[in-house]
């Protein structure tokens, strides 16, 4: 049986600490309107994540944790 290329995290199982570093990351990256403070660039992800429209990811071969759409 194969292993599924990444895991899912539950975000609610994340520290405030830990799941705001993780958004921090990603919002800082691009895609989004340059005059978008960071805090707002986190709010509109947290927004995505309580309506299940992204969600958070960790690749077990690279160790790196992710944010992606849902399918």
């Amino acid at each position: 049986m194969d292993e599924p290329e990444t895991l899912e995290i539950p975000y609610q199982q994340l520290s405030p600490e830990a799941l705001r570093g993780i958004l921090e990351e990603y919002a800082t990256r691009g895609g989004f309107e340059a005059d978008t403070s960071i805090d707002s660039r986190i709010e509109e992800m947290m927004e995505k994540l309580r309506q299940k429209k992204i969600k958070i990811v960790f690749d077990p071969k690279t160790g790196l944790t992710n944010v992606a759409a849902r399918k």
